[in-house]
């Protein structure tokens, strides 16, 4: 099996999800989801951080060309997008793509990696914290917690409100990590077919070094393969040489491998 196109394909459809949040709370947002050549394209244009414009799953189903980046690029301008962010893999990039990257003023930018394991069982990591899905009570504090440990710009909540939704999503479940009756950590698991993709891994920064992260990933492990998922996906930033990432580090122990750097590509109106 092609782990790259698995993965790709894993995370476009959860970025479609999007479609399914409540419409009062994508319009706030700006919320616009197309398929562009084999890809999707996401255009928040209300989001004041950027992170939620994406442009991923290119050069798998069908090649990466410049009209599919000028197609791509001529959806954000109609959206009133002002920046995104276009998640490559080297392995999809034309030969052309230097020349296709400069005429339209796309520039690499950090480097993800995408992990993946399989469908071994996972033995469920030690904390104090009660770790558990999250209900709909919740979701505002599930989304404070996201704010907070991305340090997201929101000055009007719009944000807050749209990550509040998650839930509307029909094949993801948000799940989170509580001291007490405090939510401190989060996470979410996107079940699509035999893929499992684990995301919004976020903690408090007071509560970091007590394992929810930890915990949270053995049990989206557990729940995925529950749910007759064959592989689990993640993904994170890639630390630079003679640096560690933790986020990195909890996915090894959990049992993911590194099957291959993603590129950000960042285009600007």
């Amino acid at each position: 099996m092609d782990m790259v196109a698995l993965a790709e394909a894993a995370e476009s459809q959860l970025m479609l999800g999007l479609n399914e949040i409540a419409a009062p709370v994508r319009d706030r947002m700006g919320i616009a989801v197309r398929q562009v050549g084999g890809g999707i394209v996401s255009s928040v244009s209300k989001d004041a951080s950027g992170f939620w414009c994406k442009a991923q799953g290119f050069g798998i189903s069908e090649p990466l060309t410049e009209k599919v980046i000028a197609e791509a690029i001529d959806f954000y301008r109609s959206e009133g997008t002002a920046r995104s962010n276009f998640h490559l893999p080297d392995q999809v990039l034309p030969l052309d793509w230097p020349e296709i990257a400069a005429a339209y003023g796309l520039t690499r930018s950090e480097v993800l990696v995408k992990t993946l394991r399989d469908d071994r069982p996972v033995a469920l990591a030690p904390t104090t914290l009660r770790v558990g899905p999250v209900g709909d009570a919740d979701m505002a504090a599930w989304a404070a917690v996201q704010i907070e440990a991305f340090e997201f710009d929101d000055p009007d909540g719009r944000m807050a409100q749209m990550l509040a939704s998650v839930n509307d999503i029909d094949a993801l479940t948000a799940y989170g990590a509580w001291d007490g009756d405090l939510l401190v950590a989060t996470g979410a698991l996107f079940v699509d077919g035999e893929a499992g993709e684990l995301v919004s891994g976020a903690t408090r920064p007071k509560y970091r070094g007590r394992g929810a992260q930890s915990a949270l990933l053995a049990r989206r492990v557990r729940d995925g393969l529950a749910a007759g998922c064959r592989w689990l996906l993640s993904e994170t930033g890639k630390p630079a040489p003679g640096e560690r990432n933790p986020s990195l580090d909890n996915l090894r122990r959990a049992g993911f491998e590194v099957i291959y750097d993603r590129p950000i590509w960042t285009w600007k109106a």
